[in-house]
């Protein structure tokens, strides 16, 4: 199926962590595709140079995945097979993943942990981890930037963040995370630059301490809510989610039945008047 002289996939693989580098790609996110186009290489019977559309939808179809991973491993490998296979200089002959069905989420009910479970996160978790709760809680950070964020991004008055893609976002320092932050050394503040890793010992580490169900994003949506219903404007909160687009800032904030009430508290009352004559 390789129509050049590229003899193994790993070959194929590492040229492919070459393109995304070239293409501005972050560092963790090359990281993360590639790992994955290894996993699926060794998973598949003849690898992905040979991989079927059966073989790569049985993948897919893991019962152990949530449907928002699901969707990002389709991606993963969609990206992969269109670059190996651009008729311009195609790499391989032909993209099995092009007749895979997309995954679909269904769209979700924002969750943001309680105050309470905020206190105890904070109290109970340990160092480092209370110091990446108190980031994703008062600073809107993803696994992947609480993977990355570096001592020297910190100073009193702003966090700079590298999220997605590369895209930077600066977020004002809450003071008490300036009192946790200020006198620690230069250098990487969370435990290792792997946001799987983190993502899924977080989780561990929360059930331990009697947190059952609380993930590190789940602060993340804390602060998205807390700050909407702190009086902040949604392009605010997008801004400093560093959303794309309101639309998905509104899936992280959820909205109080409370925060409804007052919202129809705020139109006027209008009495019925009749049209002069």
């Amino acid at each position: 199926m390789v129509t050049t002289s590229i003899s193994t996939m790993t070959d194929l693989i590492a040229q492919y962590a070459a393109h995304m580098a070239a293409g501005g790609k972050a560092r963790t996110t090359i990281r993360d595709r590639t790992d994955l186009l290894r996993r699926v290489d060794t998973d598949l019977p003849m690898g992905l140079e040979a991989a079927t559309v059966e073989e790569l939808a049985a993948w897919l179809a893991r019962e152990e995945w949530l449907p928002a991973t699901r969707k990002s491993y389709y991606w993963h490998i969609r990206g992969f097979f269109v670059w190996a296979c651009d008729p311009n200089r195609p790499l391989l002959d032909w993209d099995p993943s092009a007749s895979l069905s997309k995954p679909r989420v269904p769209a979700g009910v924002p969750k943001p942990v309680t105050n309470r479970e905020l206190e105890i996160a904070l109290a109970d978790a340990g160092e480092p981890w209370d110091l990446l709760v108190l980031l994703a809680a008062y600073a809107g950070l993803r696994c992947c930037e609480l993977a990355t964020i570096r001592r020297e991004h910190v100073t009193e008055d702003t966090i700079t963040i590298r999220g997605k893609g590369g895209k930077e976002r600066s977020v004002p320092t809450a003071a008490h995370v300036w009192d946790r932050i200020r006198d620690l050394p230069r250098g990487r503040l969370g435990p290792r630059e792997d946001a799987h890793w983190i993502a899924h010992t977080a989780i561990r580490r929360f059930t331990r301490i009697g947190l059952e169900g609380v993930t590190m994003h789940r602060f993340r949506h804390w602060f998205g809510t807390t700050l909407l219903a702190g009086g902040a404007d949604l392009l605010t909160v997008s801004k400093l989610l560093g959303h794309a687009n309101t639309a998905t800032t509104a899936v992280y904030c959820l909205i109080t039945d409370g925060q409804r009430r007052s919202a129809v508290a705020t139109l006027p009352v209008l009495t019925a008047t009749p049209a002069s004559r």
